[in-house]
């Protein structure tokens, strides 16, 4: 059995009709081994999960130095904005119950 590339995709240049259906079941064989790759990486757990490893992550790069020291002006500042914000809410529900 010949298979010929063109235009990035294989061709089949035979006629044995056992050699086709072995090119057919192959192809076929290949395919559900992507969509099964395709389904677990889309899966929301496997979402899910890629995207609290990548929040993990960024958090840490923020917040900790190559050599694994805390940032303190960094979680600081971070903190002193929490704050802001919470003091900034707790304000206007006073003042809303009034």
């Amino acid at each position: 059995m010949a298979v010929a590339a063109s235009d990035g995709k294989a061709e089949i240049t035979t006629t044995d009709p056992r050699a086709l259906e072995r090119e057919v079941e192959a192809r076929r064989a290949h395919l559900a081994g992507t969509i099964d790759e395709l389904t677990s990486r889309l899966a929301p757990t496997a979402l899910k999960d890629r995207s609290v490893a990548t929040v993990r992550a960024k958090v840490n790069g923020f917040a900790y130095d190559h050599r694994g020291g805390l940032r303190v002006e960094r979680v600081a500042a971070v903190g002193v904005a929490v704050l802001g914000v919470a003091t900034v809410l707790v304000v206007r529900a006073v003042r809303k119950r009034r």
